[in-house]
């Protein structure tokens, strides 16, 4: 087995979560004496295209996760019709939509303050795609976020330090895994639950480098701002070479 950033390894590592004593479940079911839990979630910082290829992998595995979207994103715009219907064939597959939250969109001095402004995001969520939101994930949360422990009047924090304290928390943010790729966490019994962030925008069809990720991503949106352009203004014609 190659550890790497592939989406056929990724599917290696659904593979050994279902044969695991892990039980996965969503924020808002864990059992309360938590144990044997397996919570999955993906912070979408840039790519929806991504996330609907990890979203059917793990419905091929029945596993169920959480999925959530940066409603200020600079990357992508939920309300577009090609991210909305991404957003609902995730929610179709079995998985739920939480709020990825920007607190440094906001100003924000208090924890009334917070709870207003994620409750402004999540009604919008909610009401265009007809869901209910039982998360919120903080993007690049502050020291305050992390250091107080916020319980959120509405929502989960999945911050909460109990996500934490009672859990054993694995991420491969920057690409990277601090301890090692999961794929070698999960059966050693060393854990007694499992809280693991799994960015969709790292996992593609080839292991390339950090750097080539990057370039075939701008590359991509570059191609799209001129489909784009190209439809909504008829004397432009995009460049075949």
């Amino acid at each position: 087995m190659n550890c790497n950033f592939t989406l056929e390894h990724y599917e290696e590592i659904c593979n050994i979560i279902v044969k695991s004593q892990y039980k996965t479940c969503f924020f808002n079911n864990c059992s309360p004496d938590y144990r044997n839990i397996f919570i999955l979630r993906h912070d979408i910082d840039q790519s929806l295209e991504q996330s609907i290829k990890i979203a059917k992998i793990e419905n091929k595995y029945n596993i169920r996760s959480t999925f959530f979207i940066w409603l200020r994103s600079p990357f992508y715009n939920i309300f577009e019709k090609k991210y909305s219907d991404i957003i609902y064939e995730i929610i179709n597959l079995g998985h739920q939509i939480g709020l990825h939250f920007d607190e440094s969109a906001y100003k924000i001095e208090n924890e009334t303050d917070l709870n207003n402004c994620i409750e402004k995001e999540t009604n919008l969520i909610r009401n265009y795609f007809s869901i209910n939101i039982y998360a919120v994930s903080m993007h690049r949360p502050s020291k305050w976020i992390l250091d107080s422990d916020i319980q959120l009047k509405n929502y989960i924090n999945v911050y909460n330090k109990r996500y934490f304290r009672d859990f054993k928390y694995f991420s491969d943010s920057r690409r990277h895994w601090k301890e090692g790729c999961i794929c070698k966490k999960i059966n050693t019994n060393k854990y007694n639950n499992l809280h693991i962030l799994i960015h969709p925008f790292w996992w593609v069809d080839k292991d390339i480098s950090f750097n080539k990720r990057m370039f075939d991503y701008i590359r991509d949106k570059a191609n799209k701002l001129e489909t784009d352009l190209e439809n909504n203004i008829s004397v432009y014609k995009k460049n075949r070479n």
